[in-house]
């Protein structure tokens, strides 16, 4: 990781403390933008699902399972899928 992309992402996590989620996005938009990394579009990934952009969410866990099989947005893609795929009869029919 290069110096000036390592200060943009402690710049995230300086930005998460803080709680805004959209500074959140922003700030790993810039590091995305300087190089994409299988990390990096998880933890997007996650922001995006908090802040209740589930297809934006989907897209960064399957660019991130793209670029590293083994990363946690394997997981949370599969959990995503499983939560998108939920369907109780029982809430839409009395």
């Amino acid at each position: 990781m290069s110096t000036n992309l390592a200060i943009i992402f402690y710049t995230y996590i300086i930005v998460e403390e803080k709680s805004d989620i959209q500074a959140q996005i922003e700030a790993l938009d810039a590091v995305i933008a300087r190089e994409a990394t299988a990390e990096a579009y998880y933890q997007r990934g996650r922001l995006h699902w908090r802040a209740g952009n589930r297809g934006a969410a989907i897209s960064d866990y399957n660019r991130a399972v793209a670029l590293d099989p083994d990363s946690p947005a394997a997981e949370a893609l599969k959990l995503c899928n499983e939560i998108m795929d939920f369907y109780n009869t029982d809430l839409y029919n009395p």
